[in-house]
């Protein structure tokens, strides 16, 4: 049984890779106007009054000295029942 076992776990480990993750670094853009905390509210109340979520996309600013996230925009999406 802990041969099969042993046998299981060299298989699946040689099946995993590290190359296939993609590379990702961090962009520090001076271009990206995050919206007012008023404006994240509305949009999110304009996608709940259609029946759908509200998908935030953040972006990255250095504010103070201080990587922080800030919405950069937000997007309705379809529900998902579960």
């Amino acid at each position: 049984m802990r041969i099969v076992i042993l046998l299981a776990i060299c298989t699946l480990a040689g099946c995993s890779t590290i190359d296939d993750v993609p590379s990702q670094r961090l962009i520090v853009d001076k271009d990206v106007h995050g919206m007012s905390r008023n404006e994240v509210i509305y949009a999110i109340q304009e996608c709940e009054g259609n029946r759908t979520r509200a998908v935030m996309i953040m972006a990255k600013r250095k504010i103070g000295g201080r990587i922080t996230d800030v919405v950069a925009d937000v997007t309705c999406a379809p529900k998902y029942n579960y």
